[in-house]
């Protein structure tokens, strides 16, 4: 007799259950199969077009789309919560006219994807690739706890799939790989999604994003306080689109954007922090030049964290791409935090002898590439103090996550004494002057330069360039110049890094830049608002000025100032860093000794 068999199944279709025999006549068999379940963990990738996770699940069964408060992620102004609330809400929009939903939760993302999807029995997790570090915690805690399976995909990339050698330059790579440079169509929306899994008690509307208990507390009561602080008024203002316009129609929004040639890291950085443009949408859109280079140094970060060799750690900061490093006592709640700040053309390689020879000290050392630096991001931008310090700022309450003392070399020192002036105690327990750069005499006229010049010169951008070009030639002669004491300190690598670093597309920006600084506080501005501890390690044989007199005058203006002069270069730090090690180790743990460096803390 032939028997129904109910069966749901998927639209790739599996073998049919057999058939009853005779001898089972008046037996009716109800099979039933679950049907699968997909979840889509959204993280820094919140948009309905080009969005490579929702695209991989879209033929799922059941899915649900999740996103999680993680304090990475909400560790921001309010301003920028503001943004990505509405940019949540206009996915949700998006998602339930296609069926589906957006659900949110708060903690810790691995967590609470892994917790999730085990109350929504979900068999797949799609999750779109990040060489972000925050990511990658995420990915590796869902890697030992998720039961089911994982697929990770990429976004749309431009040209081929293939990842730079950590010492690739970039005119080089393009060349050898034979990139496209044919402006690829961002994948479009799904017309239709599965409907989400009955969660019963689990659903309910999206909540508003707030700053959520788990970064409230980080570290200090004044939190909320330096978040405030962090909107920086420079910076804001020039979107003239919401997340909701440039979530339903992306194209024509950046269509207008780039027509009208602006700044698009300033105008867009919290649609690309927030994953709400992706590069495609860009090169699409018209801003061919800006989403390559882009495209490599996500690539290139990408390549970086999956390289075993290296340590580097990738911060998305503003929607760019932002190398540090990171080691020592990390786990320690006791140890003290130390961050070195780079000087011009160099970066956090610099501080590799420091952070190896101070890495067995009861110490959290780290090291960040400043914006335009390095291996970080180099956009066509304005660059200035002012960013480079919210950039420090922003790496302390998002990365280190407690008060530090920041160590600063050449111009670096400059940026790390302006954080101080502006940010201690709150995010900072001393500061350590490295031949630093500024001016020791008054305050200079405003002349009208108070407000920063957004638009680029072309001119001055060609002619730095060319500056580069030639510069590229002189690395090994400038740095054997600078290291007078030891100038077998100057290894291949520096001068290697130094050289691969210039090669980025975007580095001239920082050249062009230069020339239109806004008028900089004094370091005499500078102490005047800042009364914690200082320590001023000068190599007195500084080849750019008379280091030996800065230092002591330093020291007349601050009198709390420690000095000390070393036998060595502009860079002592790298010169002579078993010296340099000695002294910063036994300074900082002498301030810690003192009863109003602990109260800082607190």
């Amino acid at each position: 007799k032939k028997t129904d068999f109910p069966v749901e199944w998927r639209s790739t279709g599996f073998a049919l259950p057999p058939r009853i025999g005779a001898g089972h006549s008046g037996f009716r068999n109800r099979c039933t199969v679950r049907r699968e379940v997909g979840l889509v963990w959204v993280y820094r990738d919140i948009r309905i077009e080009d969005q490579a996770a929702i695209r991989a699940a879209q033929n799922e069964d059941r899915l649900a789309v999740l996103f999680v408060q993680d304090p990475l992620l909400v560790c921001s102004p309010p301003a920028d919560l503001l943004f990505l609330n509405d940019a949540l809400e206009a996915l949700r929009e998006e998602l339930v006219a296609r069926g589906s939903n957006l659900f949110l939760r708060s903690g810790i993302a691995g967590e609470e994807v892994t917790k999730f999807a085990g109350e929504i029995k979900a068999d797949t997790l799609y999750a779109t690739r990040s060489p972000e570090h925050g990511w990658q915690r995420n990915y590796n805690i869902i890697l030992s706890n998720f039961e089911g399976k994982i697929n990770v995909v990429d976004e749309t990339i431009l040209g081929d799939d293939s990842m730079p050698h950590p010492e690739s330059h970039y005119s080089r790579w393009k060349g050898l790989r034979s990139i496209s440079l044919g402006v690829p169509r961002p994948s479009p929306a799904p017309t239709t999604l599965p409907s989400p899994p009955d969660v019963g008690s689990i659903s309910g509307k999206l909540g508003h994003v707030t700053v959520s208990e788990y970064a409230k507390d980080i570290f200090t009561s004044n939190y909320l306080e330096e978040m405030e602080k962090a909107d920086d008024k420079n910076t804001n203002g020039l979107l003239s689109f919401s997340a909701r316009e440039l979530i339903s129609d992306p194209d024509a929004c950046l269509k207008t954007m780039t027509r009208e040639n602006k700044d698009l890291f300033r105008m867009l950085r919290r649609p690309l922090n927030y994953g709400c443009v992706s590069i495609a949408q860009l090169s699409f859109a018209g801003a061919g030049e800006k989403a390559r280079a882009k495209d490599w140094h996500r690539r290139m970060a990408l390549g970086d964290t999956l390289n075993s060799k290296t340590d580097w750690k990738y911060w998305l900061w503003r929607g760019c791409f932002v190398r540090f490093r990171s080691m020592g006592a990390l786990s320690s709640p006791d140890a003290p935090a130390i961050l070195f700040v780079h000087g011009f053309g160099a970066s956090s390689q610099h501080f590799v002898k420091n952070l190896v020879g101070l890495r067995t000290a009861n110490l959290k050392l780290f090291a960040l590439d400043l914006i335009g630096f390095g291996r970080s991001e180099k956009p066509a931008t304005h660059y200035t103090q002012h960013l480079w310090e919210a950039q420090i700022a922003d790496f302390v309450r998002e990365v280190v996550r407690e008060p530090v003392y920041v160590v600063g070399n050449s111009i670096g020192g400059y940026m790390s004494m302006s954080f101080v002036a502006d940010h201690y105690p709150s995010l900072c327990k001393g500061a350590v002057l490295v031949n630093s750069a500024g001016s020791l005499g008054e305050s200079a006229p405003d002349e009208g330069r108070t407000q920063e010049r957004l638009s680029r010169n072309e001119v001055v951008v060609n002619i730095s360039k060319g500056a580069i070009f030639l510069l590229q030639s002189q690395i090994r002669s400038i740095l054997v110049k600078l290291y007078p004491t030891r100038p077998d300190a100057v290894t291949n690598d520096l001068v290697r890094d130094i050289y691969r670093d210039s090669t980025d597309p975007g580095a001239a920006y920082v050249l062009e830049s230069g020339s239109r600084l806004p008028s900089r506080r004094t370091l005499i501005d500078l102490f005047k608002g800042y009364t914690g501890p200082l320590l001023v390690l000068t190599g007195s044989k500084d080849p750019l000025n008379d280091a030996s007199a800065r230092a002591r005058n330093i020291g007349v203006v601050y009198p709390k100032a420690e000095v000390s002069l070393l036998d060595a270069g502009h860079c002592p730090h790298d010169e002579v860093p078993e010296i340099f090690n000695e002294k910063l180790s036994s300074w900082v743990e002498t301030v810690e000794r003192t009863p109003s460096s602990k109260s800082v803390a607190t």
